[in-house]
């Protein structure tokens, strides 16, 4: 794996009305990228607007030793 890629290795898992699936995977189609990818970049977008700190994503991975 290259070191200057993002490691998105935490789930995040909720609950959700019927549809909203469908229509993530819609919205994901339509920028031509994937369900995760997009709920994401929606949600950073969120919460940057809302006044959250967010950590950077050129932040290096921190890898735990096996």
């Amino acid at each position: 794996m290259s070191s200057d890629r993002v490691e998105f290795s935490v789930p995040v898992c909720f609950k959700v009305e019927p549809g909203l699936t469908q229509a993530v995977a819609a919205a994901a189609r339509q920028s031509r990228t994937t369900s995760s990818e997009w709920m994401r970049r929606t949600l950073r977008e969120k919460l940057k607007a809302e006044g959250v700190a967010l950590p950077p994503l050129d932040a290096p991975a921190q890898r735990q030793a096996a």
